[in-house]
């Protein structure tokens, strides 16, 4: 209910999605007006045929047939206009529907693209899938279609037609309205119930996109553990959910759009009833009550598509509400104002000159929901300095990376790289700053080559081959048939762990960072793949400031400084040949492996 009371009007958040369209719209509800004089004409023709026709006393047999041929080539006419007329509309609506849902798609991807990793430690990735590409669009569409096509020439259509009616028979249209009267009575109350049932259906047919999709990013853990069958019972009970829920919906929907219907067949019986009377005892003529008949059933299918559109805009307004509180959802991590901004080259070159530190952290209190991390923490790193971060699982070494390229906003204190607060810089040209190396690389679908380009698409071949060289690719591309074309699927299925952290490290270098970042990066390879991925970090750090988050001590040998972690503070730093000989927290970490 908050939901509802936050957004309350569906036009008026969609609407700037619609705007680039609007002329094409006008166009559509012009064509559809049109057609809609078409379609109330039509039956009308029936009453002229019959009357002035067929029943026409002052007519010979060959006039009659004459005058009935000029009817029917009228009403081929306007059949053909209709036609015609709605494939222009039809076309029109198309581009501004598919438009305006190409705007809010986008929108809504560009927004959750900026938001922090906050916001994704609480929403499932499932989730927002379902927003872009699932029921809440799907119904959006639906109800846009019905608004700016069906509706404008059904409310031509109905005043043409009722107006038309009132002029041949008081009576039955009075018949005719009463029955529309009570119809709308009871759509109005199965409105509010349809409502709710398809936005618990929207709620678990997230969830159950939410556990899908988890379920195959863990594909190889569930083979690793044999959990098949528990993981398909549970995914089975979410689909079973979603059937109850989408079958109850759907069957309610149905069964309330049948309580109109039915009215309907009751006020045409009562029509068809004092129309024959009418005809007996009131003079009314045959081609009257045909015309009566074929416009009333214009009429009410025209007014039982508006109750259905009621219905649909429930649906749509549950869609919409779902993707506008994510996209009324700010960013933990916002941008300052552009005429604020600082260049990230002058202040390097600045803090160089000025003998500053690479990164420094100044009072950072930070944590995650339930838990703090940090609590007053103070570093420094400097320039070209390779620094290894060491210490238990939770003591907060990732998290002292994830703070520096601004992936989370501390608390209390600041973070300074290159002698500025990360707030000063644009999130852009802030991690673009920075070279990751992961522990386990995400490879997309595509060839090793776009693999390694996706971080700078402008790079040229000479410096992707580089980049490739440095990261020892040529090692294992060189064997594959293909070379760097071949293509690795979702997953990077067919290379190992040490292809892809080279890989990975030639992205990183193409990305010409001035920070690199390791992040446990050779904690799960064999010895050949550790010995390539150890010659690449020891050669950039000879060109570059490095952080290496280690697991394996026997890794960081050769850093310039190793600071051990715990419990979110520096307990121990120093060189790798120090630090072994003391007792503390680094030998014990060195003893147990």
């Amino acid at each position: 209910m908050e939901t509802e009371k936050k957004y309350k009007g569906f036009w008026k958040y969609i609407h700037r999605y619609i705007k680039p369209y609007y002329k094409k719209l006008v166009i559509t509800m012009l064509g559809a007006i049109v057609v809609g004089v078409c379609v109330a004409l039509q039956p009308l023709v029936i009453r002229y045929i019959v009357d002035d026709g067929i029943s026409n006393p002052a007519l010979s047999s060959d006039e009659k047939i004459s005058y009935v041929i000029g009817m029917c080539i009228f009403y081929l006419i306007l059949a053909a206009s209709r036609i015609a007329l709605w494939r222009v509309a039809f076309i029109n609506m198309l581009k501004s529907l598919e438009g305006s849902l190409f705007n809010l798609r986008s929108h809504f991807f560009a927004h959750v693209q900026h938001m922090c990793m906050r916001f994704y430690d609480k929403t499932s990735v499932g989730e927002l899938f379902n927003c872009i590409m699932g029921s809440p669009m799907v119904n959006i569409k639906t109800y846009m279609n019905q608004m700016f096509i069906n509706v404008p020439y059904q409310v031509v259509s109905f005043i043409i037609s009722v107006t038309a009616l009132a002029m041949y028979d008081w009576m039955l249209t009075i018949i005719l309205l009463l029955t529309a009267f009570i119809m709308a009575i009871f759509n109005f109350v199965s409105r509010k119930k349809i409502r709710t049932l398809f936005k618990d259906y929207i709620k678990v047919e997230s969830e159950a996109s939410h556990y899908l999709n988890d379920t195959l990013h863990g594909m190889d853990s569930i083979k690793l553990y044999s959990i098949e069958d528990s993981i398909f019972e549970v995914f089975k009970n979410f689909i079973f959910n979603m059937y109850e829920k989408g079958v109850k919906a759907s069957f309610r929907q149905t069964a309330e759009s049948m309580k109109p219907e039915f009215i309907q067949y009751v006020g045409t019986a009562v029509v068809y009833l004092v129309g024959t009377i009418s005809c007996v005892y009131r003079g009314m003529s045959v081609g009257t009550l045909y015309a009566f008949l074929s416009s009333m059933g214009t009429i009410l299918a025209t007014l039982i598509s508006w109750l259905n559109i009621g219905l649909q805009k429930s649906s749509a307004e549950a869609g919409l509400y779902k993707i506008m509180n994510i996209l009324d959802t700010d960013t933990s991590t916002p941008e300052i104002d552009e005429s604020h901004t600082r260049n990230i080259a002058v202040e390097k070159e600045s803090a160089i000159k000025n003998n500053k530190p690479c990164i420094s952290f100044k009072n950072v209190t930070f944590g995650y929901d339930n838990r703090t991390v940090f609590n007053h923490f103070s570093c420094d790193v400097k320039y070209n300095e390779s620094v290894a971060l060491v210490g238990g699982s939770g003591s907060g070494k990732s998290t002292f990376t994830k703070l520096a390229m601004r992936l989370y906003d501390p608390t209390e204190g600041a973070i300074l790289v290159h002698g500025r607060d990360v707030r000063q810089y644009t999130l852009h040209d802030l991690r673009v700053t920075f070279g990751v190396v992961p522990q386990n690389p995400f490879i997309f679908y595509g060839s090793i080559w776009d693999n390694i380009l996706i971080a700078r698409p402008e790079a040229s071949n000479q410096e992707v081959m580089k980049a490739m060289e440095i990261a020892h690719v040529h090692e294992f591309v060189n064997e594959l048939e293909h070379g760097w074309n071949t293509v690795v699927g979702d997953g990077a299925l067919g290379l190992s762990g040490g292809q892809k952290q080279r890989i990975a490290i030639a992205r990183a270098v193409l990305g010409k960072p001035d920070i690199l970042i390791f992040d446990e990066a050779t904690s799960a390879l064999d010895n050949i793949s550790e010995r390539h991925i150890q010659q690449a970090m020891e050669d950039l750090m000879k060109t570059h400031t490095v952080i290496i988050v280690a697991h394996r001590l026997s890794t960081i040998k050769n850093v310039d400084r190793i600071l051990v972690f715990d419990n979110g503070k520096i307990v121990q730093e120093g060189t790798y040949d120090e630090l072994s000989t003391k007792e503390g927290e680094f030998k014990n970490l060195l003893n147990s492996q």
